[in-house]
């Protein structure tokens, strides 16, 4: 019986955050924090889909006969995914859920998301689909603004359409760039599911890993000369929800529209330099150049600031997030909120200093 691991990586956002949404550019990085599934087809006469995922204690047994009986698609997957993330919403709404976890929120995104992609990729590729187990572990804090969703969908999306190609003979270890296409679209569809309306970056950049620069609607471009940076990653430990931001600045928009734009325009500005700035950075490092690299990083650094700025003005930052920016300011450094914001993460971009962390956030 077929047997395998596989993992996608988070993200964070360097710059574009939220203008994204309306087309701008935006720069992400892959991050080394991964999601990680182990995949195990189950004997035939068991029946069921396991679950297993303890970062959000779900833990289920699905009976397979019920949810191919429930489902029946009698239409084209491609041209009603609505109606099959529906379908599945309903079944899952039929579904016993621990009463241990105060998120079954959580649960039931989580079990939407694995049925979903199985029934959507299955029906696809037009295969049976037999009883197997996954459980899914991550390093990912959820609702944090690492990606942890995106990483999640990435994983499944990948393990399912490995699954489908190793049941019609298809050998491989590797994917092509025909396949990580198909593993970011399917994501993406996966990522509605949890946010709504994505950009589309967290899974571009889950997928291919990497720094890409992104703009919605056209193809993914994969940094060749990103930059070693060192960046130091701060939990506020503050809990938000991405739909609900984002729908905070499309509401500030409607009334002020204007305004909201010119910002837009002005993070655009600062994505599109900041991946000027890393062909520099990278320059100073491959030539050694001190004094370059310097000029490099005071130029990211004042980036950094603006951007955080910016999305401050969004009404998308947090108390938590000033504070850590405040912080990072003081001592000569630069960092900004990473994600939706609303809590979750910051980054601070670090020099190439020992002791560096411990004299700035462990000494305020």
């Amino acid at each position: 019986m077929i047997q395998f691991e596989i993992s996608a990586p988070g993200k964070v956002i360097l710059h574009g955050e939220h203008a994204v949404v309306y087309g701008k550019t935006a720069v992400a990085a892959s991050l080394n924090l991964r999601t990680k599934l182990k995949f195990s087809e189950l004997d035939s006469n068991r029946k069921f889909i396991e679950i297993n995922f303890p970062k959000v204690c779900l833990y289920l047994k699905i009976s397979l006969d019920e949810f191919l009986e429930y489902l029946q698609p009698s239409y084209p997957i491609n041209e009603n995914t609505d109606q099959l993330l529906e379908q599945v919403q309903k079944f899952v709404s039929l579904q016993q859920f621990t009463s241990k976890y105060d998120g079954e929120r959580s649960q039931k995104l989580s079990l939407q998301a694995v049925l979903y992609l199985l029934a959507y990729i299955a029906f696809e590729e037009q295969i049976q689909i037999k009883p197997f187990s996954i459980h899914l572990i991550t390093d990912l804090t959820v609702g944090s603004g690492l990606g942890s969703s995106a990483s999640f969908a990435v994983c499944l999306a990948g393990c399912f359409l490995h699954w489908v190609r190793l049941l019609k003979g298809d050998i491989h270890d590797t994917f092509d760039l025909d396949d990580l296409e198909r593993i970011s679209k399917y994501a993406l569809s996966c990522e509605q599911i949890m946010h709504g309306s994505p950009s589309g970056i967290d899974n571009s950049v889950c997928t291919y890993g990497g720094a890409i620069e992104f703009r919605r609607g056209e193809p993914v471009s994969v940094l060749s000369n990103m930059p070693n940076l060192n960046i130091l990653l701060v939990d506020t430990k503050v809990t938000r929800n991405t739909k609900d931001l984002v729908n905070r600045v499309r509401e500030r928009r409607k009334l002020h529209p204007a305004v909201i734009d010119s910002i837009f325009d002005s993070i655009e500005t600062v994505s599109k330099t900041a991946v000027q700035v890393f062909g520099e950075i990278y320059n100073a490092q491959t030539t050694n150049d001190a004094a370059l690299l310097d000029s490099g990083y005071e130029k990211l650094s004042s980036l950094i600031n603006i951007n955080q700025g910016l999305l401050s003005t969004l009404d998308v930052s947090h108390p938590a997030l000033n504070n850590i920016c405040s912080i990072a300011q003081n001592n000569l450094l630069a960092g900004k909120l990473t994600g939706a914001g609303g809590g979750g993460y910051a980054y601070i971009l670090l020099p190439n200093t020992e002791n560096i962390i411990d004299t700035v956030f462990y000494e305020n």
